[in-house]
């Protein structure tokens, strides 16, 4: 049996998705949110801007701001941890030894990485708490996109009680639409997608003379049933994030062009 989540604490919670994931468990989760952030003026902004972005200022008292000097006590009294750092493996790896120190072997963690290795993150951690890592793909703004992608380990993978217990909890409890893939550089959602932006943006480069990128962006928007535009997403999800992405799947991606049935867990 696995412990109700109750308490959660959220690493890099004051960055664009760390925010916005700390209200989701906050609000749906209705749990106690550790948003831990490198100084506590951006946990306190990242606070605010997490209540705002699910619409409910009432969630702001289950909302605790933390900084990296709170976290072996967050860690230690949390259900759930979520990395929600850079998209750089190795920052993500050094948090990641960190949280094995302090972590308890009934915690569950999770990775809310866009497509890193989940086999590699989970190498960070000893053999007793390798069994308890997850890949938990959230995607921004997760109030509006309620998809999430789950992505076990080979460490996890056989032990489906696990699997099965967070893929409930993200879908009863935090009202999302959960894919389990496996873990393949960028996923699946991100290895369509990125790959159809990044040809939008080599397409707003080549008809600079048309108009660019407003040109490309109102022929593939809404004429294409998207909320968003291809490139104003890459602007909202940051060009670091996008470039990471990116660079990610053409270093590591065998063969980009596979088809998706290899990127789904059936």
């Amino acid at each position: 049996m696995f412990k109700d989540i109750k308490t959660v604490t959220v690493i890099g919670a004051n960055g664009t998705l760390g925010k916005e994931v700390s209200g989701i468990f906050a609000s749906f989760g209705d749990a106690k949110v550790y948003m831990v952030s490198r100084t506590l003026e951006k946990a306190e902004q990242a606070r605010k801007n997490a209540a705002l972005s699910v619409k409910a200022i009432s969630v702001e008292e289950n909302l605790i701001p933390k900084t990296y000097e709170d976290l072996e006590q967050c860690v230690k009294k949390s259900d759930l941890i979520f990395e929600s750092v850079v998209e750089d493996f190795e920052i993500k790896k050094e948090i990641h030894e960190l949280i094995d120190k302090y972590v308890n072997s009934e915690s569950m963690i999770a990775t809310g990485t866009s497509g890193l290795s989940i086999n590699e993150l989970a190498n960070c951690y000893s053999e007793e708490n390798k069994k308890n890592f997850i890949g938990m793909h959230f995607f921004n703004p997760p109030y509006s996109l309620t998809l999430c992608e789950l992505i076990p380990s080979i460490y996890n993978k056989e032990n489906r009680n696990f699997i099965e217990y967070i893929k409930q909890y993200l879908s009863d409890k935090l009202k999302r639409d959960v894919i389990e893939v496996n873990d393949e550089p960028a996923f699946l959602a991100n290895k369509i997608g990125f790959k159809f932006m990044n040809e939008a943006l080599q397409f707003a480069e080549k008809y600079q003379e048309r108009g660019g990128i407003d040109y490309i962006d109102s022929i593939l928007g809404c004429y294409t049933g998207r909320n968003m535009p291809p490139i104003e997403t890459i602007d909202f999800v940051g060009l670091d994030v996008h470039k990471a992405i990116v660079d990610n799947i053409y270093e590591k991606a065998e063969n980009t062009e596979r088809k998706v049935s290899n990127y789904l867990s059936i």
